[in-house]
């Protein structure tokens, strides 16, 4: 407490006071109270403070002031004019107390409550306060804006084989780089997890926010550069827009989010606007997760085998294993609509052993009966890699008890395995290939092929992708890049198969470069087991059709030669 007279210099305080400020009673008394001052409020500050004084009589607030040692505080005073009988102002009494304190702990509750504490950014509630805001605003002046749902692809693959650290080193970069991508006004809010969204606000047209979520996508080209790890990530991005896709901030997040996914299950690291197809793609996705979990193993599920063949000998020594599923409600699931949905909700271990086993016992049927050396590649998610669950030991181990030699299977992975690959991943590919299966990166060409990669994982063969088969008979670039990767693949040991041929030339082109493998329908769609055997029987009795007709010309020639008078029976 203070006591000042009318001309506002101190004439006594209590205990408390020189407690606070640090002042001794006869350091303060004759002094004026701005003595306390911290400099932190303007001029226009005090002088309403007076008016308030001068006009009502009292006066209440937050003042930040300064202790004796320099050190500012934070008080809530209240000053009080004391008047004689005439009305005038004799004395101002002041009672004030140090809430520097409780006013930090209401700022640390409020953040706690209002921002991620890992990012800084704001939270969920935060966001969706604003997001509230943003709406009536844009309904009262009918301005155009839009939710970006922005979800980074295959994270969680990073908190489980390099651990949690890494994994939120990699969610404070992203903020920060997403940061650097959107307008002060614009508004920005990790909702937990990967997950982060973005609200763009008096957008002219829907072009500007294609041009923000590109913008997001290029910030994540350059690779994180994490203790000794240098990992690649991308996004997936969803976008509602205001009014057109909702009105009311529920709906338009979950628009958003449903073209998100539609973004992932279509590739990852793009974006897509919602559309009405989105829902019903989400109702599907539903159905699929209801009954993929007892679907598997089951007679619903089956493999079709597309031949690949020898470009060399024009014989089929291997097949593509694909898995089909036909549900008795669903109808035929395509592996792009289920297998994304299988590796995130943790079933593609259990799905890609089923597949593993069959295609196993299937392959020794095979050798057995049409071509010992018989080959059936396996693709493999990149989760199966990455999944502690995943046991890929038992799979040598099945093929053991099947009595099959391990270059009986060769799994295909794609660049995605390679470009964060981590230790578990090197560690099983390693005991894959000591085993003695052999690798094919499938996709090559169409990510971050990297020759690093290629040497490091010593794959045995590389699949150039369809994109570049497709018009490789009429396109020079596709001509020279195929060449190029047939020449860099056979300096390093290293077998090529060309996927997607579907005509004549393509067959050729790839011939005359050395191509050794070609698979498409130009040689058959993948086929049921029964029906493939068909075309092997085919094959097989074209082999020995050949074979009669070279021994019988073998044998014409032998017998010209050795009784050239002699005519042949």
């Amino acid at each position: 407490m203070t006591i000042s007279s009318h001309d506002n210099k101190i004439i006594a305080v209590n205990h408390a006071f020189t407690q606070i400020t640090g002042f001794q009673e006869h350091e303060i008394l004759g002094k004026n109270p701005r003595i306390l001052s911290s400099g932190k409020h303007d001029k226009q500050f005090y002088e309403d403070m007076w008016a308030a004084l001068s006009h009502d009589k009292k006066w209440n607030g937050e003042i930040w002031n300064k202790r004796k040692n320099g050190e500012l505080f934070l008080e809530w005073i209240t000053i009080n004019a004391i008047t004689n009988s005439a009305g005038d102002i004799t004395h101002y009494c002041s009672i004030f107390a140090d809430i520097t304190e409780r006013k930090a702990a209401e700022e640390a509750i409020c953040r706690l409550t209002y921002n991620d504490p890992l990012t800084e950014l704001p939270n969920r509630r935060a966001f969706m306060e604003r997001l509230e805001e943003h709406l009536s605003h844009s309904k009262a002046d009918q301005s155009l804006f839009a939710i970006l749902f922005l979800d980074l692809d295959n994270f969680k693959d990073i908190n489980d084989t390099l651990g949690h650290d890494i994994g939120d080193a990699v969610i404070k970069e992203t903020a920060l780089r997403l940061k650097t991508c959107i307008r002060e006004d614009d508004l920005i809010a990790r909702l937990g997890g990967d997950e982060f969204t973005v609200c763009l606000t008096n957008l002219n047209t829907v072009d500007d926010a294609s041009t923000v979520a590109q913008k997001l996508l290029d910030a994540m080209t350059s690779p994180f550069i994490l203790e000794e790890e240098r990992l690649y990530f991308s996004f997936s991005i969803g976008i509602a827009l205001f009014p057109v896709h909702g009105e009311s901030t529920q709906e338009l997040l979950k628009h958003a989010d449903q073209a998100m996914y539609h973004a992932k299950f279509s590739g990852r690291n793009k974006f897509s606007f919602f559309d009405l197809s989105m829902e019903q793609h989400a109702l599907t996705k539903t159905e699929i997760v209801k009954h993929l979990r007892n679907s598997i193993g089951s007679e619903q599920f089956s493999i079709h085998y597309q031949p690949i063949v020898n470009l060399k000998t024009g014989f089929i020594d291997k097949a593509e294993s694909l898995l089909r599923w036909t549900h008795p409600e669903l109808g035929n699931v395509t592996p792009d609509e289920f297998i994304p949905i299988a590796e995130d909700i943790g079933l593609i271990c259990e799905l890609g052993s089923w597949v593993f086993r069959q295609s196993a016992s299937q392959v020794k049927a095979w050798q057995e009966k049409y071509i010992d050396s018989f080959q059936v590649s396996i693709n493999i998610s990149p989760k199966q890699f990455q999944n502690e669950s995943c046991d890929l030991e038992e799979w040598t181990d099945f093929l053991s008890q099947q009595a099959l030699s391990n270059t009986a299977i060769s799994l295909e992975i794609t660049e995605g395995v390679m470009m964060n690959e981590g230790p578990m991943t090197e560690q099983r590919l390693n005991m894959l290939k000591h085993a003695g299966i052999e690798i094919s990166l499938d996709d090559f060409g169409t990510g971050y092929s990297s020759l690093a990669y290629l040497k490091k994982l010593n794959v045995d063969y590389l699949k150039i992708d369809r994109t570049f088969i497709q018009n490789i008979h009429l396109n020079l670039d596709d001509q020279a890049m195929c060449e190029a990767i047939v020449v860099m693949a056979h300096k390093l040991n290293i077998r090529v198969i060309a996927e997607g041929v579907e005509n004549e030339a393509q067959l050729n082109f790839l011939k005359s470069i050395g191509c050794d493998y070609a698979q498409g329908y130009w040689f058959s769609k993948p086929l049921p087991s029964k029906d493939f055997e068909l075309l092997l029987e085919k094959k097989a009795l074209l082999f020995t059709k050949v074979i009669k007709v070279i021994g019988s010309i073998t044998a014409r020639v032998i017998s010209l030669c050795v009784f050239p008078h002699v005519e042949p029976v």
